[in-house]
């Protein structure tokens, strides 16, 4: 898809987005069909509502302004992002616990309802709270993460190996062949964002940040810069407006007050997500580009295929006793990213652009089986809280639920029954889509 599709794609969606922000959310339950029962769901979350990575010092050196000061440390989940992931949790009870999964008036039998997060505090954080929320007076609910903490977990954020070498050179050359070689076209498809952006981190025409750097980054030359492990990052006017319009976010799905969202220079949620789609530009450049996302999505994408088959699968988790039912893994949005990419997925929740992977957002894989028939099935499907929902602490039943929506398996198109793709076939197109080498865990399905 070309740079110039794509910023139409974008222009569209705002409107889009304005409607349903203008609009009453309504969100259906997708119902389970006639004569099926779920038997178990994978959850892909990310961890909900944070406060910037990057800490003030870093961000003040490029606005006017110095940044806000939140009340937890760079990078950790907020004490409103605990609560509305508790929030969540309470509402996954009410979906899943409807339908049977899992318990929805006790605690759960042992070992069917589990969460495996990243290591970080953010991660950790997010699954305890959707847990809490869930069964707040359970205390023996399995919430686990890998027990060494000196090296990334192979699921969030694999890392480079003989067989999957995550090249840093060649995962560049891919991004900038998506670019066209230059950043050109793309600053000049968004130029009018960034315009906005610099308006908003450089009022009355400031050229210097408060930290001592350039504004914005406005006379930075854009590039495309990758780690020791193959990481990829945008850098430059294009790379700063992302990290910026995300933190715009963050702050007002903390409930910030609209004055001090942005220092008050936004002029409505609009403006917020035409912003936003720079951030999902880079995003899309670096976590959807095909090399980075097969090297980074497909154990976690193939360990989803397996926990399907084999509740027992899910990481942490014994042997013996029951099957994993319902299994979080709490991520990142680019873990999100990664595993739309490999299967050509994309939705969206009302008020934000297709494809967000919004704070707190899951995508959820779940597995139903035709009683009749004995064939079973998996339906993808996208939960999330809408912004308006963040903002008021809103409370989430059955009547008033979340965001959400049912996601399309494009290669599967062919043969789906009731809009879910048979087991085979799912499975079949999660091989398809893998990077054999860089998978890690046991997937013999």
């Amino acid at each position: 898809m070309s740079l110039r599709v794509r910023t139409a794609i974008f222009a569209a969606s705002l409107v889009t987005s304005v409607v349903a922000m203008i609009a009453s959310v309504h969100a259906q339950i997708l119902p389970t069909p006639p004569g099926w029962q779920i038997e178990r769901a994978v959850v892909i979350n990310r961890h909900g509502v944070r406060a910037p990575i990057a800490t003030n010092e870093e961000l003040d050196r490029y606005s006017a302004t110095a940044w806000p000061t939140w009340p937890v440390a760079p990078g950790f989940l907020s004490p409103r992002g605990e609560e509305l992931m508790r929030l969540m949790g309470t509402y996954y009870r009410v979906l899943y616990g409807g339908r049977g999964l899992i318990q929805a008036d006790d605690c759960p039998t042992a070992g069917t309802v589990a969460a495996w997060t990243d290591l970080d505090q953010r991660t950790r954080a997010t699954g305890a709270a959707i847990l809490a929320g869930m069964y707040p007076r359970c205390a023996n609910l399995p919430l686990r993460n890998q027990a060494n903490f000196t090296v990334p977990d192979p699921i969030f954020h694999p890392q480079p190996t003989a067989s999957c070498p995550m090249n840093g050179a060649a995962n560049q050359a891919a991004v900038m062949a998506r670019l066209g070689g230059s950043f050109a076209s793309a600053l000049q498809n968004y130029a009018s964002q960034l315009t906005m952006m610099q308006s908003i981190l450089c009022p009355a025409g400031a050229t210097k940040g408060v930290g001592g750097g350039s504004c914005a980054q406005a006379a930075m030359a854009s590039s495309v810069v990758a780690d020791a492990d193959g990481w990829v990052r945008i850098r430059g006017p294009l790379g700063y407006a992302a990290t910026a319009a995300e933190n715009f976010l963050m702050q007002s799905a903390d409930g910030m007050p609209k004055d001090q969202v942005a220092w008050g220079r936004l002029a409505h949620d609009a403006t917020l997500n035409e912003l936003l789609s720079i951030h999902q530009f880079v995003q899309d450049l670096t976590q959807k580009t095909v090399p980075i996302a097969r090297q980074r999505g497909s154990n976690l994408l193939s360990l989803v295929g397996a926990i399907l088959v084999n509740g027992h699968r899910f990481p942490g988790h014994a042997a013996t006793g029951q099957p994993v039912r319902l299994g979080l893994l709490v991520g990142h949005q680019s873990n999100i990213h990664n595993v739309a990419a490999l299967l050509g997925l994309t939705w969206q929740i009302p008020g934000f652009l297709p494809a967000e992977a919004s704070p707190g957002g899951a995508l959820a894989f779940e597995q139903f089986l035709d009683v009749a028939t004995g064939k079973r099935y998996v339906r993808l499907a996208y939960y999330a809280q809408t912004l308006d929902e963040m903002r008021r602490r809103a409370a989430l039943s059955y009547r008033d639920p979340p965001g959400m929506t049912q996601v399309a398996l494009p290669a599967c198109a062919a043969d789906q029954v009731n809009n879910a793709c048979p087991l085979d076939s799912f499975l079949k197109i999660v091989r398809a889509a893998v990077e054999p080498g860089c998978v890690s865990s046991t997937t013999d399905y």
